[in-house]
């Protein structure tokens, strides 16, 4: 009984021995242990790599939050310059009104427009200028001896802040001369 379970277990074991023979393709070289040195270099390798991208992330979330910042900074300046424009309008207003016999209004003004300039907020005079819809907002158009398509009057005043537009002047536009009907 014991020779025929050597046997039995003899047997199996060259099964399993065929079985991981099949596993393995028959040109691969045997596989090999690492030297503790390779293995240093792999985990070394490894470790560095992570290393690199942690550092890249990390530089681009700085960008990303110094660029958001100054997004809102730069959103919060032009609405608190968007309300100031409500405030020049009114003192234009009451200048015309007293028909700049007010000098105190008009000192407030010069005043207003030198702070705004500081701040990189200027108006733009839009008068004899082309239409131009990125700056302008026409609210009417009249026949005029002037070229078609030209800024005829002004009715409020657009602004720019640090170069872009923050509000478009309101402009009545040319439709050139009108044709004169014959009878």
């Amino acid at each position: 009984m014991n020779d025929s379970a050597d046997t039995h277990h003899e047997k199996k074991s060259e099964m399993n021995q065929e079985g991981e023979d099949t596993l393995i393709p028959e040109g691969s070289p045997p596989e090999q242990e690492k030297s503790p040195l390779d293995l240093l270099r792999s985990e070394y390798d490894d470790l560095n790599d992570k290393y690199l991208r942690l550092a890249a992330d990390f530089e681009n979330f700085r960008k990303r939050s110094v660029r958001d910042t100054e997004q809102r900074i730069s959103q919060s300046i032009g609405q608190f310059a968007r309300d100031m424009l409500e405030v020049a309008d009114s003192l234009d207003r009451a200048l015309q009104a007293e028909g700049g016999a007010h000098e105190g209004l008009a000192q407030i003004q010069k005043l207003l427009i030198q702070v705004m300039k500081r701040q990189g907020l200027e108006s733009f005079e839009s008068v004899g200028e082309k239409f131009d819809p990125t700056r302008h907002e026409a609210i009417a158009m009249i026949p005029s001896p002037q070229e078609e398509g030209t800024v005829c009057d002004q009715v409020c005043k657009g602004y720019c802040l640090q170069e872009k537009v923050i509000r478009p002047a309101q402009v009545v536009v040319s439709q050139g001369t009108a044709p004169v009907e014959q009878k």
